[in-house]
């Protein structure tokens, strides 16, 4: 009896999907700029969506910090993250990450050793640019290596206060019209913390870990970082 009921969320949460993906892509490469009002309505005849899909997008954008609900306004794009808020974000990240690194180091098993090595190849093998859609793909593989440590560590308090960063997609935000010019450079550390896990050597990869979100926070920080169309 519940069949199609099953079916028609599976529906409507692709639909979902796809009405963020398209907002993000816009909001991401400046189209919708920051303050921009996003109507529900409007976007519905937009996208050729029904409301639902575009609410549970704009929902799950909330989340993602690149939109938020104001009172007597609705959903509007946000800023960019100035300095002060890549620094604060740069010292929770330094709270939580090294840490779940270390655990991570301790607890994980063989096949999630093995399912962090196949991201990080995923993500030196995805291409980049100066449009979201030619970084997407290494955004999100980048955002699934740091998750899927998370989870290795086996703390889900810890965990939960990572997910409620949204490190990637805020600080993509400030590469501008340069595109993401630190692939390289990020895949490498990322070995390197991945290195110490399969060695199970826990101080090492805290070591690793803390060096690349300091890293990553000054690349943020440098001159020219958030400028863009979307800043």
């Amino acid at each position: 009896m519940s069949a199609p009921a099953d079916r028609d969320d599976a529906v409507r949460s692709t639909r979902s999907e796809q009405a963020r993906r398209v907002l993000a892509a816009c909001i991401m490469d400046g189209a919708l700029t920051p303050g921009t009002p996003l109507r529900i309505g409007a976007l519905s005849r937009d996208l050729a969506m029904s409301a639902t899909p575009v609410r549970e997008a704009l929902n799950l954008l909330t989340g993602e910090k690149l939109v938020e609900y104001l009172p007597m306004r609705g959903f509007v794009v946000t800023r960019p993250p100035d300095d002060d808020q890549v620094r604060t974000m740069g010292e929770a990240r330094l709270l939580l990450e090294p840490e779940l690194a270390a655990l991570a180091a301790q607890r994980a098993t063989g096949p999630e050793r093995a399912a962090l090595a196949a991201t990080l190849e995923s993500t030196a093998a995805a291409g980049v640019g100066a449009r979201f859609h030619e970084y997407e793909g290494y955004l999100e593989h980048s955002s699934s290596f740091h998750a899927e440590i998370a989870r290795a560590a086996r703390n889900p308090y810890l965990a939960a206060a990572l997910e409620g960063i949204p490190v990637h997609t805020l600080r993509f935000r400030r590469f501008g019209d340069a595109g993401v010019d630190d692939s390289e450079i990020s895949v490498q550390e990322h070995r390197g913390v991945l290195e110490a896990i399969c060695r199970a050597d826990a101080e090492a990869a805290r070591t690793a870990m803390r060096a690349h979100v300091r890293a990553v926070t000054d690349r943020a920080l440098r001159p020219g970082a958030s400028d863009g169309p979307a800043a």
